[in-house]
């Protein structure tokens, strides 16, 4: 039986000691990259979620207006693409700007589809979400 290696007072040599740090290092460098993944993940859902919002509420907004064939300022006449007001939303510690972008194109004359699409910058890259909904004339 080995007993000398039970009582061995040698103790852990540098080189095993610098292999070991190498090690922890290499595993924590991996660990913060999935970590900063997952943040920036994370951060991409909620602002998705809050063009989203935006979104609807502008919808709801243009539901509420009269559907007339006439061309006023507030109905929903046919249009290209309209900008909107900017929404500015903060999040953590910055702020986005949320820019509704609208169209409103006839079917027939008793419908109309309307688009929303929601852009925004995060980190140099223009993201859009949009929704559509068709509305009749009751």
């Amino acid at each position: 039986m080995e007993r000398r290696v039970l009582f061995n007072k040698k103790g852990v040599t540098l080189i095993e000691l610098m292999i070991s740090l190498v090690i922890l290092l290499i595993i924590s460098l991996a660990l913060m990259k999935t970590t900063l993944l997952g943040i920036s993940t994370n951060v991409k859902n909620q602002l998705r979620d809050e063009a989203a919002n935006v979104a609807e509420m502008s919808m709801i907004r243009l539901r509420n207006l009269p559907f007339t064939d006439t061309l006023t300022h507030a109905d929903l006449t046919a249009t290209a693409g309209v900008d909107e007001t900017a929404v500015p939303r903060k999040f953590r510690r910055f702020s986005i700007d949320f820019t509704p972008r609208r169209t409103i194109a006839d079917i027939n004359t008793r419908a109309k589809q309307i688009t929303i699409t929601v852009s925004w910058n995060f980190r140099g890259q223009v993201n859009t979400h949009g929704i559509t909904t068709i509305m009749r004339k009751q």
